[in-house]
């Protein structure tokens, strides 16, 4: 689903201002969790203590990557915002390692390192994909994404010892688009909404559901189980995905070359999934992150 994201965004933004559809793809998403969530669980609190990583989470995650997301894809293509993306495991492996999240093993190392071989062979090989064609500063923006998404996933492992994926992610969603609503609201002001064919509102509503809802709940609760590193390493896979949807919707061409680099990248999936290569993961207030 997050492998489409690109191609479904480029389209929305092309009818909806860059800065109103985040706004409306994670408010209107967060309002629907709103609903769901006390329904599900009785209650909407929150302690005190933890709504300062809420909302630092939700900074990062929505409002810093979402404006670099969606300002990347109108100054580059879609398949170069994606396949800028699949750098997010190794981001995270670093940020993780850095602050003394998780101390990983070789063999986790080797797989992160494998799948940006992949990853290179993919982009390398494209016809129509090199970066040296990528205008600077779609490419900027689109690390800039890689880098604030890979940092938010990080305080999450932490707060799902308190709350439930569904109530971490409703809080995200919802602060993370009041934060960035003043700066959208000339953009919502001016848009006229009545232009906007069905396929841009079919193109917001994907987002809301599929990638806004769907995946942020299955990533956080992979996030939960086996950590952020091991749940980024499958970021690899959207390059993979990404030049497969190339095809089947652009009618882009795959070379050989790029076939070889999606074996590498699934090799490198099912070699972080070995049991020798799971990281150990410390304790949050042990290492002096919260």
């Amino acid at each position: 689903m997050w492998s489409l994201n690109p191609v479904v965004v480029k389209f929305g933004v092309g009818e909806i201002s860059p800065l109103a559809f985040p706004v409306l793809r994670f408010g209107l998403g967060g309002l629907a969790m709103l609903a769901v969530l006390g329904v599900r669980e009785g209650t909407l609190r929150v302690a005190r203590r933890d709504v300062p990583l809420l909302v630092l989470t939700a900074f990062f995650g929505v409002t810093i990557n979402q404006a670099c997301f969606v300002y990347a894809l109108t100054n580059t293509g879609a398949s170069d915002v994606a396949f800028l993306g699949a750098t997010g495991p190794l981001v995270t492996v670093f940020l993780a390692t850095a602050i003394g999240l998780e101390r990983l093993g070789k063999r986790h190392w080797l797989s992160a390192l494998a799948g940006m071989v992949g990853v290179a062979l993919i982009v390398g090989g494209g016809a129509h994909a090199g970066l040296g064609r990528t205008p600077l500063l779609g490419a900027a923006l689109a690390l800039g994404s890689v880098v604030c998404s890979s940092a938010s996933a990080l305080p999450i492992r932490s707060l799902l010892g308190r709350y439930t994926a569904w109530r971490i992610l409703t809080y995200e969603m919802l602060a993370g688009s009041l934060l960035l609503l003043p700066f959208a609201l000339p953009s919502l002001a001016s848009q006229d909404f009545g232009r906007v064919s069905v396929a841009g509102w079919a193109s917001l509503t994907y987002s809301v559901i599929f990638t806004g809802i769907v995946t942020n709940l299955l990533y956080f609760t992979a996030i939960g189980r086996v950590g952020p590193s091991r749940a980024a390493i499958f970021g690899y896979l959207q390059s993979l995905l990404g030049v497969l949807l190339a095809v089947a919707l652009l009618g882009e061409s795959v070379l050989p070359i790029q076939l070889v680099g999606g074996l590498v990248v699934i090799g490198s999936v099912v070699l972080s999934r070995r049991r020798a290569g799971q990281p150990r993961v410390r304790n949050w207030r042990r290492s002096g992150v919260l």
